[in-house]
């Protein structure tokens, strides 16, 4: 038995610039200018919570009240922008239900929180095929980053099914942080778009 540990947010679905539009207009509403390729930067394995931090580091330290209605603003309007659906990448949707279909344990990672990635899923028609699913909003929370608590918990799941890290391959986005994270608990890597099950 093998698992693959698929990100939702950059690799199975192309929400990205959709998070970093949501961003951007969100500090222009509270006057402050971001340039979407540095929003993208730090958008990887970030909540957009985490993300506005990172973006406004005075403030996160000094007084994050501005990264936090900078976030509480961007969280509406990408729930708005995703309420019909966003585009996946057909190769990688393809990928997850091959796996599935060879009885391959599909693991869901996500950046953004689960009453937006539910639906998402089911409009891609790939819900059935994701064995578990770990959200940035899931318990347990802590003062973590969510990207190394989701890592720990899928951990906890995975080994309490036998699947241990030389059986499992992750597939993130090209970033640093998400593959150094998946490092820690998986054999192999793969960074969308160069994915394949073997």
């Amino acid at each position: 038995m093998r698992a693959v540990i698929v990100a939702f947010d950059g690799v199975l679905a192309d929400t990205l610039p959709l998070r970093a539009h949501a961003l951007v207009d969100a500090a222009n509403a509270e006057g402050q200018q971001l340039a979407s390729e540095r929003v993208l930067q730090a958008l990887h394995g970030r909540t957009l919570l985490e993300a506005a931090l990172a973006l406004f580091p005075h403030h996160a330290a000094h007084d994050p009240t501005l990264p936090e209605l900078v976030a509480l603003r961007a969280q509406r309007s990408y729930r708005q922008l995703v309420q019909f659906g966003v585009p996946v990448h057909p190769e990688v949707q393809h990928l997850v239900q091959h796996a599935a279909a060879r009885g391959v344990r599909v693991v869901l990672r996500a950046d953004s929180e689960r009453r937006e990635v539910e639906p998402l899923l089911a409009m891609a028609g790939v819900e059935h095929a994701i064995t578990m699913m770990r959200c940035s909003d899931d318990a347990p929370r802590g003062a973590d980053p969510s990207l190394a608590r989701s890592w720990r918990a899928i951990d906890a799941r995975l080994r309490a099914l036998q699947l241990q890290p030389p059986v499992r391959t992750a597939w993130e986005t090209a970033a640093a942080e998400t593959v150094q994270a998946a490092g820690e608990f998986v054999t192999i890597v793969q960074s969308y778009p160069a994915l394949s099950l073997d």
